[in-house]
């Protein structure tokens, strides 16, 4: 009976609070923010067992390369500077294979009639997907994309049992002039992967799992258990710039939204596939955009970082875009780019550690 009647107090003093004009603060998830690397862009952390971070690094010829290193930052080596089985122009999107053994990747052409900007990371035009070893020793071009303007490729990902494989492949030239087509129209593909004879990689039984409309799509990848993909698109909005996160089954159905607006991208599953990391121009306060985290429905939205927001410690001073992000194998924190200039692409690496 005491307990209820001190419940019953407390009660009523929120609801003096509120009426008061008392508003109660959010609740927050604190983070440490550090950087990893001044220049750089895509991410992935190993799951297998290594513990090492592949990035890709803008080098002193202007072309992106793919580097492999310690969490901390030593040990870190190229694993494509001059390979002599690639065409040595942008290399980028590294993502691990669940052995460790493996990296895929996108690999600008050696030669195409477009400029080397329109491969950048993110952009992806004359450009296929390929697999290298993580000693570098082989290297393998496993997807041809079409040439042109009209086509494209970014984001490919292994299952986490790595018998399959999703991309993203551009399907109609970005029109500047059209809100919906700024970025040009994108669809999502799987496709069954195995090592053939020699460790060759083979790919099979090529699928198109687009959910919507003909719109703007960039998929992430698997959920841990392999059962979901996670992805944005601005299809049923009038712009480029209404995308959302959803979630949907390998097959292209069960389709389920897991923000309602502003501006949402990059979104990478926590190791044991409960919460969502993603990046969202929601408060941002100079126009960028910052990291959040959320259930795996969409439930109890936090914000991680605060690059955007002018007189707190973690400020970029400028206007910054978080990117793609992925998670240690134990969770505790994530590593991930973030762009300094949406019109150079230029961008930097950095470590959020989540703090209890």
């Amino acid at each position: 009976m005491c307990s209820s009647y001190n419940s019953l107090k407390i009660c009523l003093f929120c609801i003096w609070l509120v009426s008061s004009g008392f508003h109660f603060a959010p609740i927050v998830m604190r983070t440490s923010v550090s950087d990893y690397r001044d220049k750089g862009l895509d991410v992935s952390w190993d799951q297998s067992g290594s513990d090492r971070i592949a990035y890709s690094s803008k080098g002193p010829d202007g072309y992106y390369d793919i580097h492999i290193a310690n969490p901390d930052g030593l040990e870190d080596s190229c694993l494509t500077c001059n390979h002599p089985a690639l065409p040595n122009k942008h290399i980028c999107c590294p993502h691990w294979h669940p052995s460790g053994k493996w990296l895929m990747m996108v690999v600008e052409r050696a030669s195409h009639p477009g400029s080397s900007f329109e491969a950048l990371p993110g952009l992806g035009a004359y450009s296929d997907v390929w697999v290298i070893s993580a000693d570098g020793k082989k290297a393998y071009k496993i997807l041809d994309i079409p040439d042109g303007k009209e086509h494209g490729v970014i984001d490919p990902r292994f299952s986490p049992d790595g018998k399959k494989i999703v991309w993203t492949e551009r399907t109609t030239a970005p029109d500047f002039w059209k809100p919906r087509q700024m970025a040009g129209f994108w669809t999502i593909k799987t496709a069954d992967f195995a090592f053939g004879k020699d460790d060759v990689p083979v790919l099979s039984n090529i699928k198109i799992v687009q959910p919507g409309e003909t719109a703007f799509y960039e998929c992430y990848g698997f959920s841990p258990d392999g059962q979901r993909l996670i992805f944005c698109s601005a299809m049923n909005t009038v712009s480029f710039w209404n995308e959302n996160i959803y979630t949907m089954d390998t097959s292209g159905k069960n389709v389920v939204q897991l923000t309602e607006k502003n501006y949402n991208e990059h979104g990478f599953y926590s190791p044991g596939g409960k919460q969502i990391v993603w990046m969202t121009n929601a408060k941002s306060r100079k126009g960028g955009t910052d990291w959040w985290i959320m259930n795996f429905d969409g439930s109890d939205k936090k914000q991680l970082t605060y690059f955007n927001e002018r007189h707190n410690p973690q400020s970029a001073k400028k206007a910054v875009w978080a990117g793609l992000g992925s998670f240690s194998p134990g969770g505790d924190r994530f590593i991930g780019g973030v762009q300094l200039s949406l019109l150079t692409q230029e961008g930097k690496i950095m470590m959020v550690k989540l703090l209890p």
